[in-house]
């Protein structure tokens, strides 16, 4: 884009929306990676150079393209629309996330920082407890390897991988643990692979040596389960389990939520709770609302449920009492709620990434709520 081209932010979100689902074309990833470009003291190659959690060079992307925007003196519209896919929020995708940015934001947005205390976003951290009760810290750094019988457990980063050496004979289980604000990718050892996010926890033998191959979750797990159908693969989450021959599919099952979710991607799972047993399609969603027997079936967005694993908030027409909960597990904050949250509802997308300080300011720039950082308190108002 020449620099005496007006600032188009609806054609540069059309094309950052299109490279998030896949369908932008070489020549309009050309020309978004150019406008980005442009004017920069430091030329980066955002699909191949961006490393997500490294946040120095998160920061330093972001800043140069405050700074470009601000050299273009594009000005933030007065109004805004209910929602905020407003024009005055560009969105600009850094390899795996996707950032809101704000054209010259409105210095008196209602956000009050205690600078005391730094709300980081989450990272790869976790706790193995093993079959003896000894407990591994694990994070983003971390690399051992950890003998348990025949069964050898390789960390690398933010991920760990279990492998028989030999025949098992005794089998002891171990549980993996993420805490609020972190995550952790796990390779069974059947080769099963399963993505927990925050506040959750796996518990799974090490080794599947029976008929079946039985796990217990808490909280949200991704699995992409291998397949054997000599032995069918359980999932176990709270009063719901699940029956898989070979699948993708997503269950989140944290207590403070109303429901226990399950939904299939690809494959085929059973769901069931006592004789209540349901047979899911790819694409569709079970549901177990709280107290109740009987299961509901939804279509969800897809790409929604499973934004987390890729390191993405992904909201659509979503309550901002149901987003505060997302925020909270990630950030490790206690929302805090005053005023009529009803109709409060919000869509958009952005990098797991980013600050806390980044995702208030975005809501915020709707007018519709007003924020306050106390600690790791935050309180949400509606005026």
């Amino acid at each position: 884009m020449p620099e005496d081209q007006p600032f188009d932010t609806a054609y540069y979100e059309a094309l950052a929306n299109k490279w998030l689902e896949g369908t932008i074309t070489p020549r309009e990833r050309e020309l978004l990676d150019q406008w980005y470009q442009q004017g920069q003291d430091e030329q980066v190659d955002i699909p191949a150079s961006f490393v997500a959690g490294e946040a120095a060079h998160d920061e330093r992307i972001r800043a140069g393209i405050r700074k470009k925007i601000a050299a273009m003196k594009v000005t933030r519209k007065a109004r805004f629309p209910r929602r905020w896919q407003a024009a005055a929020a560009i969105l600009i995708l850094v390899s795996a996330g996707a950032y809101l940015l704000f054209v010259n934001p409105s210095p008196s947005l209602p956000i009050v920082k205690n600078d005391t205390l730094s709300i980081s976003p989450g990272s790869s951290k976790a706790v193995l407890t093993l079959g003896n009760g000894f407990t591994i810290t694990l994070d983003s750094t971390g690399r051992q390897v950890i003998q348990q019988g025949h069964t050898r457990v390789q960390q690398t980063g933010g991920r760990l991988t279990y492998a028989a050496t030999g025949t098992e004979t005794a089998v002891s289980l171990n549980t993996l643990h993420t805490p609020r604000g972190g995550q952790f990718q796990l390779t069974l050892p059947d080769g099963t692979r399963a993505w927990l996010n925050a506040a959750s926890s796996i518990t799974f033998p090490t080794a599947f040596t029976g008929k079946n191959r039985s796990v217990t979750v808490t909280g949200e797990v991704y699995f992409e389960v291998a397949q054997n159908a000599a032995q069918p693969f359980f999932v176990h989450a709270g009063a719901v389990d699940i029956t898989v021959l070979g699948t993708r599919f997503n269950v989140m099952a944290y207590t403070e939520e109303t429901a226990i979710r399950a939904t299939l991607l690809q494959g085929s799972i059973r769901v069931g709770k006592l004789d209540n047993t349901l047979l899911l399609k790819p694409g569709e969603q079970a549901g177990l609302p709280e107290n109740s027997e009987r299961f509901t079936v939804s279509h969800p967005n897809l790409e929604q449920v499973i934004a987390w694993k890729d390191g993405i908030f992904r909201f659509k027409d979503e309550n901002i009492v149901n987003i505060m909960q997302q925020l909270a597990r990630w950030y490790d904050i206690e929302p805090v709620f005053k005023g009529n949250m009803a109709g409060k509802d919000f869509s958009g997308t952005i990098s797991r990434g980013s600050a806390i300080q980044e995702v208030l300011h975005m809501l915020a720039l709707t007018e519709d709520i007003h924020f306050k950082i106390e600690g790791r308190k935050v309180i949400v108002s509606a005026p």
